[in-house]
Formats: structure tokens, C-alpha cells, sequence
């Protein structure tokens, strides 16, 4: 039987477009004749409001005030603000949802945003109460209360602490609840091989023998970056410094002009690139903030991770359980971030401890399983 399924984000940061994509492009290899996928976001083009006010408010604030964020994180975790906040997204929300699903014939909703959850089961609720509403939890190890606020629904968790809190704290019930390691895109089911890192440095202009720093921060960059690449250039080392600034284009320019100004040859700045996997295969050591996309993508291809900065509450668990699982630090002042990768990458017995606490933590790719969920759940009624 051919499934109708959409995918439902928002571009708050890169974490929940990330496994809504790599979900789709499953289902169109997996299922190429059995299935039509639909990526949408969840708030409709005239919803500019809500649009600056979740979207660009999120990269706003995370990146340049980020104690607003975390008020408004708090806050929200009430009930009473949950409802409040439902109403005043559900105006036009739900009725952009519901054209959606009736138009396309969706068979299957599959949420992937905490604030889109209520929303969705209205909408599916005034189409067609029997079709499936699957969410899944992006936050692996730290969740915002309102990922649990409806119980009417599928839940996909990360970590069995999370599966735990819901059933425990949230009262789900524990059937709809399913446990399932984190969702990756495909390129990080494995390692580079040395001629594929080899081949990946030559396609960057990197020499061979040169230890390469990589600092990313996700979609939007890594904030401090530009003291970061400040305080290198003042050393005058010989390696190789990265800089990925995503969509941010103020940090970009700001961190050309330092590296223009200070005549540094070994500084590379990126905006929003396509080949992160390459990055992140060449890099010695990479120093990010504690997104959980990027913190398991960075351990994914086995390399030691420096957390110079979290969103507290919901980044907490993801730095962690890389600095509890041996292959991270929470380092916050520019100068000592760089002397801990630098003693990193020139030790090696240092880089095989990380790389057997790596192998220890046994990370796997979700993908599949959770891809395979989709597609059976519903199946045998």
C-alpha cells in the first residue's frame, strides 16, 4: 500500500531540517515506488510573524543574547504557557497544516519540532483522526516539557533516559514510546579511509602533515569564533585553522577582516558549505557547541570534541555525554580552548584514548531503524 508521509520542521538551527532530510531521502531509496515524502515547514509563508519569532528569534538570541533564549526556554515549560503559545501560532497554523494534509492525501505525519506538535494533531484531528502522528524527539539526552505535553501520539526518543523521563515523569504510556539511537545522515555510517581524507585535503588545498583545527558551530556558526581565530593568528602556528560560519554572514566578515589584517596564510573561512563530512574526516580536533547533530556527527568520525559553549537546558546533556564518555571538553576562554586541541592533536597516545572512548560509547546510526518504524507503524491494523 503507498504511503502519503510529511516531514514537518522549522529552521530553528540545523537539528531538526537535518534528520527531516535525511528521513526523506531514506524513504525515496528505501520505498522509491511504495511511498511519496513531503518535506514542509510547519509555519505557511503568511505566518511572518510566527516565522521571525520562532525562526530568526532563535538565531538571534542563541547566537547574541542568549539569556533571552533561556528565560523563553524556561517559561515555555509551563503548561499555561504551552496553551497560550499554542493559540497564537494555531490561527493561520492549523489551517496551513490541514490544507496540507487533505491536498496531499497525507497518510502519515511525522513532527520533528517541539513547537508544531499541538498544532499538527488539531489539524489531523480535523482531517482524518486516524492518521498516524509520529514525533521524534531531536534532543537526545535534554528535552523542553513541551515534546511531552500531547500524549495523543507516537514518541521516537534517542536515549532510554529520555524514553524513562516521558513514561516516568510525563505519564506516556509506555507503548508509545520508542527508543532508538540518534539519527544521522548516511555519510557518517562510517569512517574516511586514509586515501579518502587524503583526497578530501587535496580538494581543500590542505599539505599533507598538517594538523587541521575545525570550528563549526552548526548552521549558524559557532559564537566567539572570531576571539578564537584572534587569538590563533597571534600565535603563529603552523596549523591548520578551519572556520565554518554557516549562514552567518556578519561573523564571516568580521573573522575576514581579523585574518585579512593579521596577513595569516592557515586560516580558511567558510560560509554555509555542502561538504561537512569532508571536514569533519580531515579535522584533528573540532571545536563546536554542544548542537546534538553536530556533537554526534563529530563523534560519528571518531574525533576528540571541545565544547567552547552550550545553550544551558537543552544542550546540557549532549556536552555531557561526550565529556563523561572520555572525548570531550567544556572549555570556555579562547586561549585555553587552543592550548587543550593543540595538546590533543600533537599527543598521540591522547587522540587513541578519544578514539577507544569513542569506539566504547558505540555509536550507530538510527536511520534505518527509525525509517523502518515509519513504515510499519499503522501496518498490521
Amino acid at each position: 500500500m503507498s504511503q502519503n508521509i510529511v516531514f514537518l520542521y522549522l529552521n530553528t538551527g540545523g537539528g531538526h531540517k537535518a534528520p527531516a532530510k535525511a528521513l526523506s531521502t531514506a524513504f525515496e531509496r528505501l520505498h522509491p515506488n511504495e511511498s511519496s515524502v513531503h518535506l514542509l515547514n510547519g509555519f505557511s509563508e503568511k505566518m511572518r510573524i510566527c516565522r521571525f519569532f520562532f525562526e530568526d528569534g532563535y538565531q538571534l538570541t542563541s547566537n547574541f543574547f542568549e539569556p533571552a533564549y533561556v528565560l523563553f526556554y524556561r517559561l515555555t515549560e509551563h503548561p499555561c504557557m504551552i496553551r497560550f503559545g499554542n493559540y497564537f501560532v494555531q490561527v493561520h497554523g492549523m489551517n496551513h497544516l490541514a490544507r496540507f494534509i487533505r491536498q496531499n492525501r497525507i497518510t502519515k505525519v511525522v513532527c520533528l519540532h517541539e513547537a508544531l506538535i499541538l498544532n499538527a494533531r488539531r489539524a489531523i484531528d480535523s482531517v482524518d483522526p486516524s492518521i498516524p502522528l509520529i514525533t521524534i524527539l531531536t534532543d537526545p539526552f535534554t528535552a523542553h516539557g513541551i515534546w511531552f505535553y500531547q500524549k495523543n501520539m507516537e514518541l521516537v526518543v534517542f536515549s532510554e533516559k529520555l524514553r524513562n523521563e516521558a513514561v516516568a515523569r510525563y505519564g506516556f504510556d509506555p507503548a508509545r514510546v520508542h527508543a532508538f539511537p540518534f539519527i544521522l545522515n548516511e555519510v557518517y555510517e562510517r569512517r574516511y579511509t586514509e586515501g579518502e581524507i587524503r583526497s578530501a585535503r587535496a580538494r581543500l588545498g590542505i599539505p599533507d602533515g598538517r594538523k587541521v583545527l575545525l570550528v563549526a558551530g552548526g548552521g549558524e556558526g559557532l559564537k566567539g569564533s572570531d576571539r578564537l581565530v584572534a587569538n590563533f593568528v597571534r600565535r603563529g602556528s603552523d596549523e591548520i585553522l578551519i572556520v565554518v560560519c554557516g549562514r552567518n554572514e556578519i561573523l564571516k566578515r568580521l573573522i575576514e577582516r581579523i585574518v585579512e589584517r593579521s596577513g595569516a596564510a592557515n586560516v580558511m573561512v567558510l560560509g554555509f558549505v555542502s561538504f561537512m563530512p569532508d571536514l569533519l574526516n580531515i579535522a584533528d580536533c573540532v571545536i563546536t557547541k554542544g548542537g546534538a547533530s553536530t556533537v554526534m556527527e563529530v563523534l560519528a568520525v571518531g574525533k576528540p570534541v571541545i565544547f567552547s559553549t552550550f545553550i544551558r537546558g537543552q544542550e546540557l546533556g549532549n556536552v555531557l555525554y561526550a565529556v563523561h564518555g572520555g572525548a570531550g571538553w567544556l572549555v570556555k576562554k579562547p586561549s585555553m580552548i587552543l592550548d587543550k586541541a593543540f595538546e590533543l592533536i600533537n599527543d598521540p597516545v591522547a587522540r587513541a584514548d578519544v578514539a577507544r572512548n569513542i569506539d566504547r560509547m558505540g555509536i550507530r546510526n538510527g536511520l534505518g531503524d527509525v525509517a523502518d518504524f515509519i513504515w510499519r507503524f499503522g501496518s498490521d491494523k
